[in-house]
């Protein structure tokens, strides 16, 4: 099988994350050739496919809306001669969409990653290339609700973000972690995730200020760069327990010193933030909105709480610091499910067979369409 994946970047994201995730799971398995393009020139995480003997090309744009790109495609994959294509966002699928349509391959439209509803040319686009593309996948139930289609449908497929558990070795988690504060007796809260209109890092800030006057016995670490950085600087200034980390690739490291894992958001899809937490037995104190909920098992592996409410994230955090017990089965409950649900095999092994599916479609070949029934939720 060739498979030819169309993404938007390599720069630092979530989205590009989970795309080198599913692109080296892909590429390992035994008769499954991968071929990637990239609309961009950030490069990342270019050094995570490179050494796994992964082709990428860079198909870079003059602007954003390039029409020289359709023939650039067009060539490669002429040469390439994939058996299916797979984009990932709204650019990749609205150059490599005309293309695939005009070379009669069928194209896999993995542009849902999130769950936030919208209005506008960007939206009524997306919406309508989602409606011609021959699947399209998610990687929530509430990602799909959100562009209006039906789980039902066979067309509709849901498969969850994996996490490669290969990324922790080395690390020692044990519940303790290492510190990049000297006094071990001091708590570390977190959040990692970038700095944009969609994370609520205010809501966060206000309920590090909160917990700040009332103790002093808890760090607050943020991890992430973006456009609303700086303002979120400005609402912490004055609080010396409240950190900025910027843009980090050792992300685990990070997190291995956090004893809580926060994420407040506006609407998400399916966080890789949290999956972190989960994945080195951190209790999670997450926005209740989007696809979180598929993640996270209220008053089992962390808590959910209301949008925009930093009194109750405080009290969340402060509840879990004063109960050490439950917080740390909690996190091992988050582990564990992590584990067994949301695994990188899952994530790939479902992904090769809706390739299969859909190749076998395109070529009037009739198959046991075992997504037909959608996938149900763990």
């Amino acid at each position: 099988m060739r498979v030819l994946i169309c993404i938007e970047a390599l720069g630092i994201g979530g989205k590009e994350r989970q795309a080198v995730e599913l692109i080296k799971g892909l590429a390992s398995r035994p008769g499954l050739d991968c071929l990637v393009i990239c609309l961009e020139t950030d490069d990342f995480y270019l050094h995570e496919l490179t050494s796994a003997g992964i082709s990428v090309e860079f198909v870079p744009r003059r602007s954003r809306w390039d029409v020289r790109i359709f023939h650039k495609l067009y060539r490669i994959i002429k040469h390439y001669q994939p058996d299916i294509i797979h984009s990932n966002g709204l650019m990749s699928s609205f150059y490599a969409l005309p293309v695939a349509r005009f070379m009669q391959l069928p194209l896999v439209n993995g542009s849902i990653r999130n769950a936030f509803a919208g209005a506008g040319f960007r939206w009524t686009l997306e919406r309508l290339l989602l409606k011609v593309s021959d699947y399209r996948v998610a990687n929530s139930y509430a990602g799909l609700r959100s562009r209006s289609f039906s789980e039902t449908e066979s067309k509709n497929v849901v498969i969850y973000n994996g996490f490669d558990f290969y990324r922790l070795e080395g690390l020692t988690s044990n519940g303790g972690g290492r510190r990049h504060v000297r006094d071990t007796k001091i708590r570390t809260v977190g959040m990692v995730a970038e700095f944009n209109r969609f994370k609520d890092y205010s809501t966060f800030i206000q309920a590090a200020r909160k917990i700040s006057r009332r103790r002093k016995d808890v760090v607050f670490v943020m991890v992430g760069d973006g456009e609303t950085l700086e303002a979120s600087r400005r609402e912490a200034s004055g609080v010396e327990t409240i950190k900025f980390l910027g843009k980090k690739k050792n992300v685990e490291e990070i997190v291995e010193t956090f004893d809580i894992g926060v994420l407040c958001t506006f609407v998400e899809g399916f966080s890789n933030s949290i999956m972190e937490y989960m994945a080195l037995n951190r209790p999670v104190v997450a926005t209740d909105g989007g696809g979180t909920r598929e993640l996270v098992v209220d008053g089992e592996t962390g808590f959910l709480v209301p949008p925009a409410n930093s009194d109750a994230v405080a009290a969340t955090i402060e509840y879990l610091l004063d109960n050490p017990t439950i917080a740390r089965r909690m996190g091992e409950t988050g582990e564990a499910r992590l584990r067994r649900d949301f695994s990188i095999t899952r994530m790939v092994e479902e992904t090769i067979g809706l390739y299969k599916l859909a190749i076998a479609n395109s070529k009037g070949v009739a198959v046991r369409d075992d997504l037909r029934e959608g996938r149900a939720q763990p």
